[in-house]
């Protein structure tokens, strides 16, 4: 984390506590900051003290650790009989493990020093609370006089009078959320900075901490890069416009009625770049998209959002859009529908529509995407919109086509829309980003955000990660 990083990078000595239970990550936050700290600067030296991992059991887990710290910095300090590290710390008391503190940080010139963990240490020589006590002072105080930063690892979550010693503070903690797991980490302490951010939710895919900053507002747009649809059997697969998407959920088939559940006002526009790079790929890959947009969402301005995606000449091509505005309606993109939502004559307006886009589906005579903003059905009754979603499931069933519902928190008949879908994806904010999961077919959380390096940086692409 940035905070973190710049906080060790400006200051001559700093202590960091790194709190949380058992598997919450914390071995693996100390080693990707050894290694952060240590890269491209060849006058940074860690060392990484271990009382629990053997140095080469640590190296397995962490093949890339080796390109930054030595096995000399690895040190062992099991106490166990039988270990075969290169160095060890042996210690039986209270002065010999100091002093064996002291002369590696001060003989080598050590940069930052992690000890995990630290409550091993401190009940194998502070049996007593004053032990414990004189322990961390006289510890803190070696880091300070050998101008080192110290990491702490313990697995201790309550306050003790260490974390008033300490200059920082991290709490790692794993929670569940619809039954995924969370990762965050907490910013409790960072004494002399300014914390933009209280936590951040994180990864430890690939056996490195990762944290999530990207918000949801800032997914961003840009061209879009057409991805070939697939074929299976006389079954149709299409992309969902996003390559990591695709690995993951192996498409969208003909015939299909994907639901795309907003879980939050909070994120309710944000997920549009993902809907976008969807409709995007339909339309480059000369299929045709009718998109009634959410309630609140005129057609004329999600087409211009739309034209960050795709050229002018393939949205008039392929894009059709409802209207109620008669001069919007010379738009070739744009058709005109009558609204009403109570009644014989909602009902009436409802079958009118219908009909305008079985009409227009006919005219664009190719493969079509039906994205449906449910939000904007809510004027009208919910025997009406269930009739209306039962007959378009049925075109898409036969026609092999592909229909997408926007699913958000107002919409009528949550229930029964989600029963009926066939693939159900849902995005939840966490700490400001954007994230989903599948609930059919079942997948992990995966954080959504920009691809920042491409080999063709003309194109936007999002990438997803898991939460491992």
């Amino acid at each position: 984390m940035q905070e973190v990083e710049s906080a060790l990078k400006s200051m001559e000595s700093y202590t960091i506590l790194l709190k949380g239970a058992p598997g919450t990550g914390k071995t693996t936050y100390a080693v990707t900051l050894l290694e952060q700290l240590c890269r491209g600067d060849a006058k940074a030296k860690g060392v990484y003290i271990s009382t629990r991992i053997d140095p080469a059991v640590l190296y397995k887990q962490f093949p890339s650790l080796q390109k930054r710290v030595p096995r000399k910095n690895i040190i062992d300090a099991t106490q166990s009989e039988f270990s075969d590290a290169e160095f060890q710390v042996l210690y039986e008391d209270f002065s010999s493990f100091l002093r064996a503190v002291y002369n590696l940080v001060a003989e080598e010139d050590v940069t930052i020093l992690i000890i995990d963990s630290w409550d091993a240490v401190s009940f194998q020589i502070g049996k007593e609370n004053q032990g414990i006590e004189k322990l961390e002072n006289t510890m803190l105080d070696i880091a300070r006089k050998t101008k080192t930063h110290l990491v702490l690892i313990t697995e201790y979550t309550d306050e003790k009078k260490l974390d008033y010693l300490a200059d920082g503070i991290l709490r790692l903690e794993k929670e569940q959320i619809d039954d995924k797991i969370v990762r965050r980490v907490f910013i409790d302490k960072l004494r002399g900075f300014q914390v933009p951010h209280s936590n951040y939710p994180f990864t430890l895919e690939a056996g490195k901490f990762s944290h999530f900053v990207t918000p949801a507002t800032e997914l961003g747009s840009g061209w879009h890069k057409v991805i070939k649809n697939k074929e299976k059997g006389s079954q149709g697969i299409y992309s969902t416009g996003m390559q990591d998407l695709d690995a993951i959920i192996g498409g969208y088939p003909g015939g299909s009625f994907v639901l795309l559940e907003i879980a939050d006002d909070s994120i309710s526009q944000s997920y549009r770049p993902v809907l976008f790079h969807i409709i995007s790929n339909f339309m480059l890959n000369n299929c045709g998209v009718i998109y009634m947009p959410e309630e609140g969402s005129y057609s004329s301005s999600v087409k211009k959002l739309l034209s960050d995606y795709v050229s002018e000449e393939v949205l008039d091509k392929n894009l059709r859009m409802p209207t109620i505005s008669e001069p919007e309606s010379e738009d070739p993109c744009l058709f005109k529908i009558d609204v009403e939502g109570k009644g014989e004559k909602g009902s009436k307006s409802l079958k009118e529509y219908l009909a305008k886009h079985l009409e227009v589906y006919k005219g664009l005579k190719k493969p079509v995407l039906h994205v449906l903003g449910l939000t904007r059905l809510d004027i009208y009754s919910e025997e009406d919109i269930r009739g209306m979603l039962s007959e378009v499931v049925s075109w898409v069933r036969t026609t092999n086509d592909v229909l997408i519902g926007v699913l958000k928190p107002s919409a009528k008949l949550k229930n029964e829309i989600r029963e009926m879908a066939d693939v159900h994806l849902k995005f939840i904010p966490i700490n400001g980003t954007i994230n989903v999961y599948g609930v059919k077919p079942r997948t992990l959380l995966y954080n959504i955000a920009p691809l920042s390096v491409t080999a063709e940086k003309e194109y936007h692409q999002l990438k997803l990660t898991p939460f491992l």
